[in-house]
């Protein structure tokens, strides 16, 4: 990672950024730019004017108030611009958290540093895709970063980190609503209440098929085609972010969070734990100490 965060920081001082070692940001004119791609995260708002984007050979018109964040190794070009001006803020996992400089993409990013927030959003990938910046929350953040870097006040890296990590959770809070806005089904509706009530009974599933005289094939087959999941995966889902919280906020023994998530089976508990979070229980609950 040392030799992207040289990268970084030498094309910023050449093009005028102001930041720290590993996030730097500016507001500029932007004209029509070849196909290109950066060894570090880049964040853009688009401030005024429009553009033709390229990204991923997918072609999008942005305009005032679209925002997006690019991957490592993601090519995207600008034609077309008219007036175009933007905010780019370009960073490095690390300036998040020193553990994560040896990640290797955006989502492995959101892993290493968000999972305290939205262990396991569904959906797919906050990188890579257009955001509409409604209400110009993200615009207000990003001005009041560039404000920082120009007054570099005591403290003011940590700043820069937790309003670079403000934007990044509300990004992915758009897509949890998106998501769950096009659950409309009166059944996935009762069954994701239910388990969300019961998420710690061992007989969760099977009391809800007796209480409403479902099949399980039937509700299997209707939920996920609703939601994506299965309602056993649902459930684990539900109880795997239940543990974060217990992990997190207590110093109790995994067995016991086990146990207070509905998994006696200490041994099952931290395979799903571990499939789904990419780490144990108690490496989780190191990384949040």
């Amino acid at each position: 990672m040392n030799h992207k965060k040289k990268e970084l920081s030498v094309e910023m001082a050449k093009d005028g950024f102001s930041g720290h070692h590993s996030m730097f940001i500016k507001m500029y004119e932007q004209e029509d730019i070849e196909m290109h791609e950066h060894n570090f995260f880049e964040l853009v708002y688009i401030t005024s004017g429009q553009t033709q984007h390229s990204l991923n050979q997918r072609v999008e018109e942005l305009n005032e108030g679209d925002y997006f964040i690019i991957d490592y190794g993601t090519e995207h070009s600008y034609t077309h611009s008219k007036d175009l001006t933007l905010i780019n803020c370009l960073f490095l996992p690390n300036a998040i958290d020193q553990t994560l400089v040896d990640c290797s993409s955006y989502d492995d990013f959101l892993h290493g540093c968000l999972l305290r927030y939205y262990k396991l959003y569904k959906g797919s990938s906050t990188a890579n895709r257009i955001f509409k910046d409604q209400g110009g929350r993200v615009r207000q953040i990003l001005t009041s970063m560039m404000d920082e870097c120009q007054q570099k006040k005591g403290g003011y890296e940590e700043i820069l980190k937790n309003k670079l990590l403000e934007i990044i959770i509300l990004t992915i809070r758009h897509i949890v609503e998106k998501d769950l806005e096009k659950i409309s089904g009166e059944l996935s509706i009762k069954l994701i209440a239910h388990l969300k009530r019961h998420y710690d009974d061992k007989n969760a599933l099977k009391k809800f098929y007796l209480e409403f005289h479902y099949s399980p094939q039937y509700v299997s087959r209707k939920f996920k085609e609703e939601t994506g999941y299965t309602p056993n995966k649902f459930l684990q889902k539900i109880r795997v972010e239940k543990a974060c919280e217990l992990l997190a906020g207590s110093n109790e023994p995994v067995y016991a969070v086990a146990e207070r998530i509905g998994l006696s089976d200490v041994k099952y508990f931290v395979k799903v734990f571990k499939k789904m979070i990419q780490m144990t229980p108690r490496q989780y609950r190191k990384l949040n100490e």
